[in-house]
């Protein structure tokens, strides 16, 4: 695996041996401090590791990625912030990609390997006036972790899908990389490419897939893509397309 040594993300290291988020404490330093962009925050074990809705993100000390960078995006417009989901995504199938295929992002920033899931992303921007002031991308991902609580209900791992344990820093090292590559596009202005990747990768894309809606009603469609705020869209079986945000829906696996 041959690993590009990135420009500025990842330099700056804070190894804490356990915390209860890396998410949380990055937003606190951020608060307190200014560190320098690209920071990695990283620990060997989260006592109170959550993904997205505040669910709780089970690791195992040593085994996996527990991790949250920080960055300035303070040229991107407030209206356009889903694009920090669309390159950590990315970001983050990239490395995976890496070791095994049909690597997907199922909307808005989990990624799937086949019906299973390997990884979580947690984006939480610090918004002053009309701009970002800073923004914490948190990452989970299941590398060596071989056992899963049964409360959780479609997990897997790199070591599961290829029986073998892998090198935690080297990992980290990629993804650092990744996680620069795409943010150093959309800082030059190439986010209709990277809308169109995150497209092109979505989790059962043009597929026919089950939703329920916040009323607890079912309904079938097909995924087309996402809007410029990050909703997803979904051709219904009469033909018209719907947008839906975050919390409005979820797939049924």
């Amino acid at each position: 695996m041959n690993i590009p040594e990135p420009l500025f993300t990842g330099k700056n290291t804070i190894f804490l041996e356990e915390i209860p988020s890396t998410n949380t404490y990055a937003m606190e330093i951020v608060a307190k401090t200014n560190p320098p962009e690209g920071t990695c925050i990283y620990t060997a074990y989260q006592s109170a590791g959550r993904g997205q809705i505040g669910r709780f993100w089970h690791s195992s000390k040593n085994k996996n990625i527990l991790s949250s960078y920080i960055f300035y995006p303070k040229q991107l417009q407030i209206s356009d912030q889903f694009l920090l989901n669309i390159i950590s995504g990315l970001a983050v199938k990239d490395v995976v990609s890496e070791f095994i295929e049909n690597v997907k992002i199922k909307w808005p920033n989990d990624i799937y390997v086949g019906d299973k899931k390997i990884a979580g992303i947690l984006v939480q921007n610090i918004l002053r006036g009309a701009e970002i002031k800073a923004t914490v991308i948190g990452i989970g991902l299941n590398v060596n972790e071989d056992f899963f609580p049964s409360d959780i209900p479609n997990p897997i791992s790199l070591t599961m899908l290829t029986n073998i344990n892998h090198d935690i820093p080297a990992i980290l090292q990629l993804l650092s990389a990744r996680i620069e590559y795409y943010y150093m596009k959309m800082k030059v202005g190439q986010q209709a490419l990277m809308e169109t990747s995150y497209t092109n990768a979505l989790y059962r894309l043009n597929e026919k897939a089950l939703f329920i809606k916040e009323d607890k009603t079912t309904f079938s469609g097909y995924i087309q893509g996402v809007d410029t705020q990050g909703k997803l869209l979904i051709k219904m079986e009469n033909g018209e397309i719907m947008a839906f945000g975050f919390r409005e829906i979820v797939y049924v696996i």
